[in-house]
């Protein structure tokens, strides 16, 4: 027998001992390809998700789990498709820059304090580097992979900054966005419900990663800021109703239905 799989099943083995052990159920949650993500895969994450984002603490267990299944399994999708192309670093300037930025958010003045909390909950330092890591190397790849297929028209670009130029009217909007689907009207008022309900315990920003099918969710829902008149007027409308801090009534749009908050 070769080498190397005697030493995987001895690998297998121990692990299945201590599983066995520790008197626990391993059991498969979800699968992507050939590879599987198991409720311990999900208690993980559930520890990570909690850590970095405390307010999801005022969530239910079911809604935390269906959170963590769909966290889970978006990286491992991106995970098996970066590795098609390369490997994936998670110890770099660019991650230590986003953990730096993670640990401010949470009130924390240096790192280690920050793997200090880490360990209070349950998780290391390499675990929230290898999934920042992760998402570092997904952008990386959208970029290459499609780069070639923008156009852009600097012509047009450059008009519309002209435009902009002279009209010092234009109104400037800080903007975060969820957005979700929908099937039919019953199926509208149930996300609605939830929705606004999630909004009113843990925030918009919260809500956002995890009912928004926008790729903003993974950013809490920021657009960033933009131009009032690259808005279409229905949203237009629906914004100059709120104040800055509130979030709109939802817009049925031909892409989904959004809601928009003002920073």
């Amino acid at each position: 027998m070769n080498l190397n799989i005697k030493i995987v099943i001895f690998s297998l083995i121990i692990f299945f001992l201590n599983v066995l052990n520790s008197n626990s159920q391993i059991y498969i949650k979800a699968k992507v390809n050939d590879q599987i993500i198991t409720n311990h895969d999900i208690e993980n994450e559930i520890k990570y998700l909690v850590a970095l984002n405390p307010k999801l603490k005022e969530l239910n267990k079911k809604e935390i789990i269906r959170y963590a299944i769909d966290s889970a399994i978006n990286e491992k999708v991106k995970k098996i498709e970066i590795e098609k192309f390369y490997k994936i670093v998670g110890n770099n300037a660019v991650v230590d820059k986003i953990i730096k930025s993670i640990y401010s958010k949470l009130n924390i003045t240096d790192l280690e304090t920050f793997m200090q909390y880490l360990d209070v909950n349950g998780i290391d330092i390499d675990q929230v580097k290898n999934k920042i890591g992760i998402e570092v190397a997904w952008n990386d790849l959208i970029v290459n992979q499609f780069a070639d297929s923008i156009k852009v028209n600097e012509k047009m670009i450059k008009e519309k900054i002209n435009v902009q130029k002279k009209n010092t009217n234009i109104e400037n909007l800080l903007l975060s966005e969820i957005i979700f689907t929908i099937n039919d009207n019953n199926e509208f008022q149930e996300k609605y419900s939830k929705i606004k309900k999630s909004i009113d315990s843990i925030g918009f920003e919260e809500t956002a990663r995890i009912y928004s099918v926008s790729n903003t969710k993974n950013n809490g829902g920021n657009v960033g800021w933009i131009y009032k008149n690259q808005l279409s007027k229905k949203i237009i409308s629906e914004i100059n109703k709120i104040n800055v801090g509130e979030y709109t009534n939802p817009i049925t749009t031909s892409g989904g239905v959004y809601y928009y908050n003002a920073k």
